[in-house]
């Protein structure tokens, strides 16, 4: 039967159609993987490391499963079936092959569903009694962390295998509704804009560059806008829940979002981002039976070193001040006299209606004080415990100001929305009640601390004219969310990522003698199918599967077909740390003369990975000028840029150099001789006063664990895999890791951090 070597193997149709195909027998190895896992209905916890080609690896098993009944009449006659290629080796289907592999939008003309409605969660068995999967129940998501990621397979991998694949299969990119733009609030904000009730002259500009897109634009997201449009204005014009018309609105049949929508109905395989997964986790463990995407039985949660961390994020509570006071002056600013108050206020010269909004406006500044008041308490509250790192252990910390007045705010808004006849208009109206009445949900669940086995916190962050506080929680454990909402209802979840495991396999060589085995002429083969789990596999991925809660899955763990011995080199300074009191100032000179001479010793092309930005930003102080003065072009996370436009500059010489904190460490590619350089200044170790990483420490010592090496030790490798896995990206690359950090020489953990990276030469570099 056609699987998944008649594409991927060394005869198979990719072989066929690229002349410098390369066999990957780990490639094949995880397609073997994955297929077992989507036909055992089971889920697996798949290591491989760069250059593997991940993404083949799950899409073509996935894309087989969601085209079996295709699969299996043209296993049965295959001759008469059709065959993709021509003589000259180029599928009919490229030739053709559309940008996006999805239906038309014009399909959406059959779209009936209101958009503010969720996809109903189906309850019918999903499975026959012959442990067949039905074909309408075959989906699969496909989930990513990084943009780049899924430009890769929503633009190249999908298309490239939609052409040459004998079977007719439809894929969609999700995106959350205010994503896109809503054409009814795009024509109600322009004429606000034209009367001067909205906003300044510098934004109306804005306007008039998004009304030139959207004659031509392809799916109405803001992604297709460069530069991106000021916030300020898109969240004007922006799609958003509780504020469409459905069949009632003009403009529905060139509805974006519900284009988008039916694109999401038809595809058998959907790619989203992993915030939009957890929220659509969310609504589907709240028990109303709704979901934002159709039902799907195979996950695939790619870049899975970071379902932890982003599963919390997610599953937490955000309130900030700048959210609070954005929607109030969104109603009405006294300042400026503009607001959505004001323009409705302004259709009324006199009478009952116009007072109700007037009413209104005056509701909305008592609300701006009581804000006002609510976050000072909550500012007075930390300015009270110096030091403190914002944790938040008691219930109702100071008094409720605020709810009241949202509470009168809700009720005016429902008055202003009752005496309006135009639909159009009262849909604003109605939004802004969802929202407040979203800060009221939050506030009270803050306030009393109403979800067990959460940690609270308040941050200050830096607004335009003063310091913000923004209110915060998260699950101390994902692990039984996971568990309850993903692993025990999706029947097939694969997490795969290059970074999932945090011992290393087979050899156990310390870090003195690493680099001292001479590679072997032939890369070690990969058994291209599934095998026994192994104990060592299983203790490798043990820390990674009991953070998310995927106990009972299968584990693999793929190394990288690089020859790491010819084409890294690890360096590690010893020395740079003098013994004795008061010596931080004189250390972190003599760290600083280190960086200097590793980038002058490559002429640039430098990634240098801090963990701490204060001290990226001491470090850009010393260095920033004398590197700009040796004509070194040099980017600095600290002044501010976007990450990918630092990226891309950093790609336009060979001389580049970037200091980069958190962000930089995990899902930047710059393959090729730009990059040849990657410093770690510090290990990766979570700063244990952060709250959510405080109160996790609490929770492995009340299980009686070990804090440090049941999670700070192995959370901090799988990020220095990931800091070191920038290096490199293809077989050609050379260059080297250096590591600054003492302790790889002084504490006994720092052979933990060797062991975790593929075998490469060594250089220790001693400095006096």
């Amino acid at each position: 039967m056609f699987n998944y070597r008649d594409v991927l193997g060394p005869d198979g149709l990719i072989a066929r159609r690229r002349a410098n195909y390369e066999r990957r027998d780990a490639q094949l190895a995880m397609a073997a993987e994955v297929d077992a896992a989507i036909r055992d209905r089971r889920s697996l916890a798949i290591e491989a490391g760069t250059g593997v080609g991940k993404s083949f690896a799950y899409l073509v098993p996935a894309i087989l499963h969601v085209v079996e009944d295709q699969v299996r009449d043209f296993s049965e006659d295959p001759d008469g079936a059709y065959f993709p290629f021509d003589a000259e080796g180029e599928s009919d289907a490229e030739k053709t092959a559309p940008d996006v592999p999805a239906p038309s939008p014009d399909a959406a003309e059959e779209y009936s569903e209101d958009a503010d409605e969720p996809f109903r969660v189906e309850s019918e068995e999903s499975v026959n009694a012959d442990g067949v999967t039905p074909v309408e129940m075959r989906r699969v998501v496909v989930s990513t962390h990084t943009i780049s990621l899924q430009e890769q397979l929503f633009e190249k991998d999908i298309p490239f295998l939609n052409a040459i694949l004998p079977f007719e299969f439809t894929a969609a990119l999700a995106k959350g509704r205010s994503n896109y733009v809503c054409r009814r609030r795009f024509h109600n904000a322009a004429k606000a804009a034209s009367t001067g009730t909205l906003f300044e002259t510098d934004l109306q500009k804005e306007l008039t560059r998004i009304a030139n897109w959207l004659d031509d634009c392809r799916d109405g997201s803001k992604s297709e806008l460069n530069p991106t449009p000021a916030g300020e204005v898109w969240n004007e014009i922006c799609c958003e829940r509780g504020n469409c018309l459905g069949r009632n609105c003009k403009y529905h049949d060139e509805c974006f979002y519900i284009r988008a929508r039916k694109r999401l109905e038809t595809a058998k395989l959907i790619v989203v981002n992993h915030a939009l997964l957890f929220s659509d986790l969310a609504i589907r463990g709240d028990g109303n039976g709704g979901s934002i995407l159709p039902n799907y039985d195979v996950l695939v949660f790619d870049e899975a070193h970071t379902m932890e961390q982003v599963a919390a994020e997610h599953m937490g509570l955000e309130l900030t001040q700048s959210s609070v006071d954005y929607l109030l002056t969104r109603l009405y600013n006294d300042r400026t006299n503009k607001g959505l108050l004001v323009d409705e206020a302004s259709q009324f010269k006199i009478g009952l209606d116009r007072e109700i909004f007037i009413d209104a406006e005056k509701t909305v500044d008592d609300c701006r004080l009581r804000a006002d008041a609510f976050f000072s308490d909550l500012n007075d509250w930390l300015d009270a415990r110096p030091g403190s790192n914002g944790r938040v252990m008691e219930k109702n910390i100071i008094p409720n100001r605020l709810s009241a007045g949202l509470v009168s705010l809700r009720e005016q808004l429902r008055r202003c929305a009752d005496s309006l006849d135009d639909l159009n208009r009262r849909a604003e109206y109605v939004s802004a009640c969802g929202r407040v009445d979203a800060y009221l949900l939050a506030i009270n669940s803050w306030l009393e601390q109403s979800q067990d086995g959460f940690v609270y916190w308040l941050e200050r962050a830096s607004g335009r004219k003063s310091v913000r506080i923004e209110m915060r929680s998260a699950p101390i454990d994902v692990a039984p969310i996971l568990r309850a909402q993903l692993f025990n209802v999706v029947p097939t979840v694969i997490a795969a990522s290059a970074t999932l495991t945090t011992r290393t396999h087979g050899s156990k060589k310390s870090g003195s003698d690493r680099g001292q085995t001479p590679p072997s002429d032939e890369p070690r083969a990969i058994a291209a199918e599934p095998d026994k789990e192994t104990p060592e596999t299983r203790e490798a991925f043990e820390f990674f599967r009991s953070r998310v809660g995927m106990t009972g899955s299968r584990a693999r763990a793929l190394g990288s077909p690089f020859n790491y011995r010819e084409q890294m080199t690890l360096v590690l300074a010893q020395g740079l740390e003098l013994e004795g009191p008061n010596r931080e100032e004189e250390n972190e000179r003599r760290l600083f003369a280190a960086l200097q001479s590793y980038i002058e010793e490559t002429e640039g092309g430098v990634f240098a990975l801090f963990t701490n930005a204060s001290q990226m930003r001491r470090a850009t102080d010393a260095l920033g000028r004398l590197l700009a003065r040796e004509n070194y072009p040099f980017f600095s996370q600290s002044d501010g840029a976007p990450r990918q436009r630092m990226v891309q500059m950093f790609k336009e010489s060979s001389r580049s150099v970037l200091f980069g904190v958190d962000s930089f460490w995990q899902g930047v590619d710059v393959p090729g001789s730009a990059l040849r350089n990657v410093i770690i200044v510090k290990f990766p170790f979570l700063a244990p006063e952060q709250p959510l990483v405080q109160a996790r420490i609490e929770r492995v010592k009340e299980q009686g664990g070990n804090p440090f090496r049941d999670y700070q030790l192995p959370t901090a490798i799988l990020k220095f895999k990931q800091g070191v896995g920038r290096l490199i990206r293809t077989k050609s690359d050379v260059g080297q890791v250096v590591v600054l950090d003492e302790r790889v020489h002084r504490k006994s953990y720092g052979r933990d951090f060797l062991r975790a990276l593929p075998d490469c030469k060594l250089r220790v570099d001693v400095f006096n």
